[in-house]
């Protein structure tokens, strides 16, 4: 069959799909991958077929574009609900911490919440990041090439488009916890509430719009596909009735070397930190500080393995006599000699130390589910978190300290290992996916190949 994979153009997301994408080539599948021209690289270093689609999206520009509108007092959705609409116009306040995707707590998640928050992901982020000629150059190439099966990263909602106007059958792959999934969940149940003529749905009205031009309806499958491909133990999943099909996470770091000096031994506990790749590529600078980060380990008796590019290190007045730095090493490769790993919750990260077993001291920011992805990691008793903007040095020390001290939190993210390691591998799955999509291929749209 011919699987068409559709990453979100950003290079943690086109790693996350490598290693399914090659389990299905290795079977004999037809694999290619399309998407906007800012990770054809990462695609073709990957050994896989590069289809670029519309211009550079350059993500992180758009991002901060948003962000500076939100601060400087413009409203980034209009139709966001009465009782948060006051407080988007807060000083120094992002419409993404008063509209958070992520928020848990059920007193919250009200009416007025829900749909503000799906109005403004709607027509801030997700209209921005699947512009118009892109999801008709993806339909256009679908449609000559005509895939059986679309396997599309979760943000990228031109996939899901792709594949119901060409009828193929198609899949979300996850890329961390399932926020939309539990949220239009919740926004479902409240809409059958409401009376017929108040039921507006912005994610029906943007898609609907979308697929209206080849005959298609809007249906739910257009927001979580037909089913979902869940690389995340299930200890970890959220409570979602939809369709899920696990995979067992398997690291791919992109084009890298062993580094000489990680195959020797570590004299003394080895604890990784890093802020990601996300942070410093894409959205424009980390959210934790560096300096207040390397001196919460400086006087500990470890060893300090720091991924920090020329632009991090600039703000340091030195690096401590424990911290070896290096812009880049694979963490599938560093972390299995690591007793603990220190970070900013992005999903890679998380998936990479629970596939190595490895306890996890957390600082993440609001970024999609990093918060609560490192509280439910905490909750499991893998790691400790605390959110990038209220942690202290000290209080950072305190917890790597009982981190490495504690053995409880080494017997949990053994156990969360075990979990990741029991759920199928990528070569596992394609009968799986062949099954799946022999089931929901629909009928294929008109238009005769060229």
């Amino acid at each position: 069959m011919r699987v068409l994979f559709t990453p979100f153009p950003a290079t943690t997301h086109v790693n996350t799909q490598v290693p399914l994408a090659w389990a299905l080539r290795s079977a004999g599948h037809d694999v290619c991958v399309a998407t906007q021209p800012d990770v054809c690289e990462d695609i073709l270093g990957a050994g896989l077929t590069a289809v670029p689609i519309g211009e550079v999206l350059d993500v992180g520009a758009k991002m901060n574009q948003e962000e500076a509108a939100s601060v400087d007092g413009s409203d980034p959705a209009d139709e966001a609900s009465t009782a948060d609409e006051a407080q988007l116009d807060a000083d120094d306040e992002s419409w993404l911490d008063v509209l958070d995707i992520g928020e848990r707590r059920p007193e919250r998640l009200t009416y007025d919440y829900v749909h503000g928050t799906l109005t403004a992901w709607t027509h801030v982020i997700h209209q921005a990041t699947n512009p118009r000629p892109v999801v008709a150059e993806l339909v256009d190439f679908a449609e000559d090439w005509r895939p059986d099966l679309v396997i599309w990263d979760t943000m990228y909602y031109a996939g899901s488009v792709a594949a119901m106007a060409t009828g193929a059958a198609h899949a979300r792959l996850m890329f961390g916890l399932d926020l939309m999934g539990r949220m239009r969940a919740r926004y479902r149940t409240l809409l059958s509430e409401r009376p017929p003529v108040l039921r507006e749905d912005p994610m029906e009205e943007w898609l609907g719009s979308l697929l209206a031009p080849y005959g298609r309806e809007f249906a739910e499958e257009a927001v979580l596909g037909q089913w979902t491909v869940d690389p995340l133990p299930t200890a970890l999943r959220l409570p979602v009735d939809h369709p899920y099909v696990p995979v067992r996470y398997v690291p791919y770091n992109g084009p890298s070397a062993l580094p000489d000096w990680l195959r020797e031994p570590p004299p003394r506990p080895r604890v990784c930190l890093t802020l990601g790749r996300s942070f410093r590529e894409i959205v424009g600078g980390d959210k934790a500080s560096v300096p207040a980060l390397l001196d919460a380990v400086s006087d500990l008796d470890i060893e300090v393995v720091a991924t920090l590019n020329a632009d991090q290190l600039a703000e340091l007045d030195g690096v401590p006599d424990n911290v070896r730095v290096v812009d880049f090493v694979p963490l599938d490769l560093l972390l299995p000699t690591c007793a603990a790993i220190i970070h900013h919750g992005g999903s890679g990260t998380v998936a990479t130390a629970l596939a190595h077993g490895v306890p996890q001291i957390m600082v993440p920011a609001r970024m999609w589910c990093n918060i609560p992805k490192a509280r439910r990691v905490a909750e499991l008793g893998a790691g400790l978190c605390r959110p990038a903007e209220d942690f202290s040095a000290a209080e950072l020390r305190t917890m790597l300290t009982r981190v490495l001290g504690e053995p409880s939190f080494a017997r949990s993210a053994a156990a969360l290992r075990t979990q990741t390691l029991a759920a199928p591998a990528p070569a596992d799955l394609v009968p799986v996916l062949e099954r799946l999509t022999a089931a929901h291929r629909g009928p294929r749209s008109h238009r005769t190949p060229r």
